[in-house]
């Protein structure tokens, strides 16, 4: 992602938007984490922020902040299709291609948001207008953390920002 492209992201957050955040199908730690801290960030301005999951994932990973806040597709469908439908950004986290959301992947993929990806698989093959795609990094929490800091926000990493890049970073390594 380019000092250009963080500019560019820095200007769409300044004013409220309608933000989904989503990330791959059964998620684990690091989907959560990244998702649950990005989350916890983003509802610091004046955005309406929905995390938006395929599937299920583990009771150990609900005791992350927000966690109560999070929609999951397949028992929800038409709620989350509508929020992803009506957002002006989505973020997809912890992803490299539109295949790993399951059955979200029509409603992603036709979503006319701005797209945002942070992920550290390799060779992403995802359509989105802005990408954050680092290999050599733990996890995508990590990335979350770069993210924040490139946007010059680390001073709105709060206990629940903080707790949740901890969680996808530990249990990603």
């Amino acid at each position: 992602m380019t000092d250009r492209d963080i500019s560019e992201i820095k200007e769409l957050l300044c004013s409220p938007q309608k933000i989904v955040i989503t990330t791959h199908s059964f998620p684990d730690g690091d989907a959560m984490g990244s998702s649950l801290a990005l989350y916890n960030y983003l509802i610091q301005g004046e955005h309406e922020v929905t995390v938006i999951v395929p599937t299920r994932y583990p009771q150990f990973l609900r005791w992350m902040p927000g966690d109560d806040k999070v929609l999951v597709h397949n028992m929800e469908r038409d709620k989350a299709e509508q929020l992803m439908s009506d957002a002006t950004l989505i973020f997809c986290n912890d992803i490299n291609s539109t295949g790993r959301v399951g059955d979200m992947e029509k409603a992603l993929v036709s979503a006319s948001a701005v797209k945002i990806l942070i992920d550290h698989h390799p060779n992403p093959d995802i359509d989105v207008n802005y990408m954050m795609s680092v290999t050599e990094a733990s996890s995508t929490a990590e990335l979350i953390y770069e993210f924040i800091d490139r946007l010059g926000d680390t001073d709105k990493i709060n206990v629940a920002v903080a707790e949740s890049i901890y969680a996808g970073i530990l249990t990603d390594t």
